[in-house]
């Protein structure tokens, strides 16, 4: 019986060309199922570095006007809310307080005069309208007989010196009737003049309250807990009304704005979970919620002026860049010690909770 013939060095050299080849093809088919795999989860998970932390930043502005004679904070200080951040100059506006009180004060006590003559103002002007009803009913009297008399002085029935009587009796009436409507009138604007202070006693309170509330307003206190920012000036510093003098950061609530590719937007929607890291700390990890997708960016190759058309830059790029898109991830577990304005992170989409 014959044995089988060795192998040859050409048979050895076909085997591993056909190994060779198997194994490319399947580094090739693994890679193109790597790239589906990493394509998919980039498409449905979208990444960013593009990303900075951010917080609301106010600047802290006076109410009143003044010299600040007290900075009880330093700048980057952390502070609480209430704490008196810095004080304005209070002389002038305690002065205010104290004329306003006065003038409340003198008001009150010519309202305590006016009401103490109250009753005997009220008797005179009884009496007054009494004498003016007098009046009236003698005017009445004298008119009456001065009509009865005046067509029998024709007939002979009266004499002339009666006419002349009647006559003299209704004038002396009218103007007896004149001086007591005007001593009415006089004893209606004396009480009056009570109705009048009593009517002016709620402006001199009101005077008085915006006098104590400018006063207070001297006290500037943090609206909320944060930390100073931007402080450079010191006490002696002359302060103006609405305009800050430094900026407050609110350190309560962090969030980061991740600029995403406007081909990722679609995979996108607010309350969608996001995992959050900051270059400064990249093994800690923050979990955080997508609050809400820009709606608008300023286009960097169109101007336009309002009212007129838009003006197009006449060029031609080859490459295109894929415009990006704001959105506002707000941070669940913010460190406060980690995070600061404009600190660098990295922002991944996971998708629903």
């Amino acid at each position: 019986m014959s044995e089988p013939a060795a192998p040859t060095p050409a048979t050895h050299a076909g085997w591993r060309k056909i190994t060779a080849q198997i194994l490319a093809v399947a580094i090739v088919l693994g890679a193109i199922v790597l790239a589906l795999r990493v394509w998919r989860v980039m498409e449905w998970h979208p990444r960013t570095d593009d990303a900075t932390a951010r917080a609301n930043l106010v600047g802290i502005a006076p109410r009143v006007r003044g010299q600040i004679v007290k900075l009880n904070v330093e700048d980057n200080q952390e502070v609480k809310e209430g704490d008196i951040l810095f004080e304005i100059d209070p002389a002038d506006f305690q002065l205010a307080v104290d004329k306003a009180r006065a003038a409340l004060a003198a008001l009150d006590q010519q309202i305590e005069l006016a009401r103490a003559d109250d009753v005997k103002l009220k008797y005179q002007v009884k009496a007054a309208q009494a004498g003016v009803e007098r009046a009236k009913a003698e005017l009445k009297q004298a008119t009456d007989t001065l009509n009865r008399l005046q067509p029998l002085l024709p007939l002979g029935f009266a004499k002339a010196d009666d006419v002349d009587r009647a006559e003299t009796a209704t004038q002396i009436a009218s103007a007896a009737l004149d001086a007591q409507a005007e001593q009415l009138n006089q004893a209606q604007a004396t009480i009056s003049t009570l109705a009048t202070v009593t009517a002016q006693r709620p402006g001199a309170v009101a005077a008085v309250d915006l006098a104590v509330l400018e006063l207070s307003y001297c006290k500037v206190a943090a609206p909320w807990s944060g930390r100073v920012v931007d402080l450079n000036i010191s006490a002696g510093a002359y302060a103006s009304a609405g305009i800050p003098v430094f900026s407050l950061l609110d350190t309560r609530r962090w969030y980061v704005m991740a600029n995403f590719r406007e081909g990722e937007i679609q995979h996108l929607a607010p309350g969608d979970v996001a995992d959050v890291y900051l270059l400064a700390a990249p093994d800690r990890h923050f979990q955080g919620k997508v609050q809400g997708i820009g709606w608008a960016v300023e286009p960097e190759d169109e101007f336009s002026l309002p009212g007129h058309i838009p003006l197009i830059r006449r060029e031609l790029n080859w490459v295109h860049i894929a415009q990006r898109f704001p959105v506002r991830i707000e941070i669940e577990n913010p460190d406060p010690e980690l995070f600061r304005m404009g600190a660098s992170a990295v922002a991944t989409i996971r998708g629903r909770r």
